[in-house]
């Protein structure tokens, strides 16, 4: 991990500002710029990354934006069952 920035409590204008100051490494389209604008941003930006092929998942209904796995392969299509919440690291 090379670095990550952490903004809390952002304005419409600030959030707007931190995503154009980033959008060279972002790249955003205005569809994501849109839905990106949140009143809280981490952006980790890494180095030595490495390609690897695009998995196709199975979208489901209560699939939030992020999902806590133990393996990729329980929403791979074709091999998804549907997503279990037991195994997520965080409790509420």
């Amino acid at each position: 991990m090379k670095s990550v920035q952490n903004f809390v409590k952002l304005t419409d204008e600030e959030i707007t500002t931190r995503l154009e100051e980033h959008q060279d490494k972002l790249a955003l389209s205005d569809k994501q710029k849109t839905r990106w604008h949140k009143k809280c941003l981490c952006l980790v930006e890494f180095e030595a990354v490495e390609a690897i092929s695009p998995l196709e998942f199975e979208r489901q209904g209560n699939m939030d934006d992020w999902l806590i796995l133990e393996k990729i392969e329980d929403v791979v299509v074709g091999t998804s069952v549907p997503y279990d919440y037991k195994n997520a690291k965080f409790k509420s």
